[in-house]
């Protein structure tokens, strides 16, 4: 885009002149959306290590095999297919992304004023800004006649800020009061709003441990499939297998190594949270949002649209004399004075709603208007002289017999409780221009608060039942912030910090718990500074300030209030405001981070015997005891099926840090026991004692690895609850019928038993091998070094 000085002319621009300039590239638009395209939306998906490994395996089996052994391959499409419909779904809502809301904008063209859609808009035109309009463009104020703008969204300051002739406009500031023109110098890609929300449309994917433990171990098994099945094909060809069933029982033996079925698992388990908390009004933009949340142990939040609900409310009218009728004239005055400003400001409605019932309809003789400038509003009456309403410290220093000390120090002690408050004064004299009568005198204090949340006392105290601390951070004064803080029971409100004061966010005590005065780019370096210190951070936000802040953060946090622009950028978005919605979603991240821990530990117990199993047979150079459709079986009936059900268990541990240790502490033992039952079997079957053949060696080898198994989803599933036992029953069911000499589970298997002495020596074997895994896991268990630091940090706290 061109940056253009502009004329000042305030003529305003000819038709063909925009035209011109809308094609020279200097209107107001951009060519940005997404970074992701469909196209690689769907290449993410699915070119990946997992999907490349399957495929390479599926097209063997195809090749020299029955495609009923390739059946491992529908995991592989399900979990592409989850991912695909998960980051469309986020990329749309990134498309959608549009910060200015302003359907139309007030324009000088062709020595007229109309109404034009922003996007036609381009630098040197003339715009005529009135209340209600939502600046499109940034430029600069020709003319001002009283003009304030809210820019809370891109500052976080909530006060409007007063705008004379010759000052800045930014693009996505709302015309609050007053009416202007002014010049747009800054339009598309180069305006303020786009630069703040350029970030929100870069795609990056929220961390997940999870995510980041399934990767390391796809990262290991990449890297021992080549060798392992190097290994394995060249011991099958010389135990004189044909090079098909070589193939065949290669792909059987490094199959299992991969935990195909876990990665699939983990999308439908946080898939199904997300519509579990959409029926609460909660959007999940990222599936790893829900586990992102539960692991939080810093929030961060913004006062305003997030404490508050950005309204006011009336604290209390205040009057300053006591005679008689005085509260009365004071509400009386204050009906009269509001009912004729112009403008709807947060502070005027709030006003005009606690005195509607007491407007006196006094006769106006004269008014001027309030002014962000002036920072005061008067009415002059015909029988009741003139009235005035401002700030303060404004009226009190006009007052040629200032009052005494105490109302100023009950001005100071209001706000010292995060009110903002109002001084009301009258005068005999009447209202000469824009000036203050000589004689005014106070006759009351109007106190107005921000309304809080009225859910938000309730969940900042679960939140610190939680371990989590709540950080606030706002463009607000610090006192002020600190007081709502303190109202809603926040820890250490007291220790507020003044970030103008503030030259390096490392400087900032760790207990510091609210910020005042902070900047959009401060609020990003305080989330990272926070992630520095070892701190997983949630951040809240409404506003396009918040856009750097909530990237930034582990888990953003959108209100309904909050910008689109917010809301496209946010992993969560709290549809109906309601804070207290939060807890939901941690319950649920909790649910699932503990119940996908428990099925992992159930996928790479599979992968550790599976890998075990490669090295000894290829050492031993024998047959393979596995066809792919036996570990096809035995992974539906001891972790597929298993692992579905378990996934959805209520849970509602503490999330800990060290997922993939805990999961390798009980998956080595686990899957060293079930390859030695496996082998076992196996080689018993093979004996000349018991003389099978090799089908029957390796029905021998399936029922022994799925007794195994079944003894380590018992361990992993305790305490049983009826859902549970009802599920072990249906399990060994299906592997009874599986093995049942004639039945179709067996043809369609390829099972057939050994003798039936022979199967009785091969079971007792393998109920022998569970007392020797609960021994391995007991040994597993006690050496635990992060398990007893934790225990020895308990020890040493002071009791409550």
């Amino acid at each position: 885009m061109y940056n253009v000085a502009a004329t000042r002319s305030g003529a305003g621009l000819s038709s063909g002149e925009a035209a011109r300039r809308h094609r020279a590239g200097m209107g107001n638009t951009t060519s940005e959306r997404s970074t992701r395209s469909f196209g690689s939306i769907i290449k993410a998906n699915l070119a990946t290590r997992f999907n490349v490994i399957i495929t390479s395996l599926t097209v063997v089996v195809l090749i020299f095999g029955s495609p009923i052994d390739a059946l491992f391959a529908v995991v592989m499409v399900l979990n592409s297919l989850i991912g695909i419909v998960q980051e469309v779904r986020a990329k749309r809502s990134l498309d959608a992304l549009r910060v200015l809301v302003a359907p139309t904008i007030g324009v000088r063209r062709d020595g007229h004023v109309r109404r034009v859609d922003p996007t036609e808009l381009v630098i040197g035109d003339v715009l005529e800004l009135e209340v209600g309009d939502q600046v499109p463009v940034d430029g600069v104020i020709l003319s001002s006649d009283g003009l304030e703008v809210d820019e809370a969204a891109l500052t976080g300051e909530s006060e409007p800020v007063g705008k004379p002739a010759g000052s800045e406009m930014l693009s996505g500031s709302f015309v609050v009061a007053g009416s202007a023109t002014a010049e747009a110098t800054r339009v598309g890609a180069d305006s303020w709003a786009a630069q703040l929300t350029r970030e929100a449309k870069d795609f990056a994917l929220t961390d997940s441990e999870l995510r980041v433990g399934i990767n390391r171990l796809l990262g290991v098994i990449g890297w021992l499939l080549p060798p392992l099945s190097a290994l394995l094909l060249w011991s099958q060809l010389r135990s004189a297998a044909s090079l098909a069933d070589g193939m065949i029982a290669t792909v059987a033996g490094v199959v299992s190594l991969v935990p195909q079925g876990l990665v699939l698992l983990v999308s439908m388990a946080m898939a199904v949270a997300v519509i579990r908390l959409a029926e609460n009004m909660v959007v999940v933009q990222e599936l790893p949002a829900v586990e992102g949340l539960a692991r939080v142990d810093v929030l961060c939040v913004d006062k305003t649209g997030t404490l508050t609900t950005g309204n006011l409310t009336v604290d209390r009218l205040e009057p300053l004399d006591h005679h008689d009728g005085v509260a009365g004239e004071l509400r009386a005055g204050l009906a009269a004075l509001v009912e004729l400003e112009t403008v709807r400001t947060a502070t005027a409605e709030a006003i005009r709603i606690a005195v509607v019932d007491d407007d006196p309809a006094w006769t106006v003789l004269r008014a001027v208007p309030f002014s962000s400038v002036r920072k005061w509003s008067g009415v002059e009456f015909a029988a009741t002289g003139t009235w005035i309403l401002g700030a303060p410290e404004i009226l009190l220093d006009a007052m040629s017999d200032p009052p005494a000390g105490r109302v100023r120090a009950r001005v100071d002690e209001l706000t010292s409780q995060a009110r903002r408050v109002l001084l009301v004064a009258h005068s005999e004299q009447p209202l000469v221009d824009e000036r203050l009568p000589v004689d005014l005198r106070p006759l009351g204090l109007v106190s107005l608060k921000e309304e809080v949340r009225p859910d938000a006392a309730e969940t900042m105290s679960y939140f610190a039942g939680q371990n989590v601390d709540v950080k606030v951070i706002s463009g607000d004064n610090p006192r002020t912030v600190a007081a709502v803080a303190a109202e809603l029971g926040i820890g250490d409100a007291g220790s507020y910090v003044d970030m103008r004061t503030i030259d390096d966010v490392d400087d900032i005590p760790p207990d510091a718990a609210v910020f005042g005065r902070v900047l959009p780019e401060q609020k990003r370096d305080l989330v990272r500074a926070l992630q520095s210190r070892g701190h997983t951070v949630a951040m809240t936000g409404d506003g396009v300030n918040d856009i750097p802040s909530l990237k930034a953060a582990d888990i953003g946090i959108a209100m309904n209030t909050a910008s689109p622009a917010t809301k496209a950028t946010a992993q969560l978005v709290l549809l109906d405001g309601r804070f207290d919605r939060l807890p939901d979603v941690v319950a649920e991240g909790r649910r699932v981070i503990a119940n996908m821990e428990r099925v992992s530990s159930l996928f790479v117990t599979k992968t550790v015997y599976a890998a075990l199993l490669v090295l000894v047979i290829g050492a031993a150079s024998v047959p393979f005891p596995f066809v792919p459709r036996h570990l096809s079986l035995v992974a539906a009936l001891t972790i597929g099926i298993p692992g579905f059900l378990l996934s959805f268990r209520p849970a509602s541990e503490p999330c800990r840090p060290g997922y993939l240790r805990r999961v390798m502490r009980f998956a080595v033992p686990a899957g060293f026991v079930a390859t030695i039952a496996t082998l076992g079997a196996y080689w018993a079957a093979r004996s000349p004692l018991a003389d099978a053949d090799l089908d029957q060696a390796r029905t021998a080898a399936t029922i022994a690895l799925t007794l195994t198994g079944f003894w380590v989803l018992y361990l992993l599933a305790r305490p049983l609850d009826r859902t549970t036992r009802w599920m072990f029953t249906g399990l060994v069911g299906t592997l009874v019928a599986a093995v049942a000499p004639a039945s179709p589970l067996s043809e369609f298997y390829a099972l057939r038993l050994p003798p039936w002495r022979t199967t009785a020596v091969i079971v007792g074997v393998v109920v022998a091998m569970f007392g020797l895994l609960n021994l391995l896991l007991g040994v597993a268990g006690r050496v635990d070094w992060n398990r007893l630091r934790v225990r020895r940090t308990r020890v040493e706290e002071p009791p409550p």
